[in-house]
């Protein structure tokens, strides 16, 4: 994984890691079909991790989770 590069997971992703915590593949909207979601990916030093970062016009729905 290269940092400051965006990306998408696979369907299989959603299949191998069921989690109803976490962003849905293709998510319903209002009965919409969206697609999948984009990530912006960054190295954390501190803790040698990969982050991906959701992109989203949503920000009203990510404040609330951020508080």
């Amino acid at each position: 994984m290269k940092p400051g590069n965006f990306y998408f997971l696979r369907n299989d992703y959603f299949a191998d890691f069921p989690d109803d915590k976490l962003m849905g593949n293709k998510e319903m909207v209002q009965g919409v079909s969206h697609d999948r979601h984009c990530f912006y990916a960054f190295y954390d030093d501190s803790t040698s991790l990969y982050w991906l970062i959701p992109f989203s016009s949503r920000v009203s729905k990510f404040k609330s989770i951020k508080e």
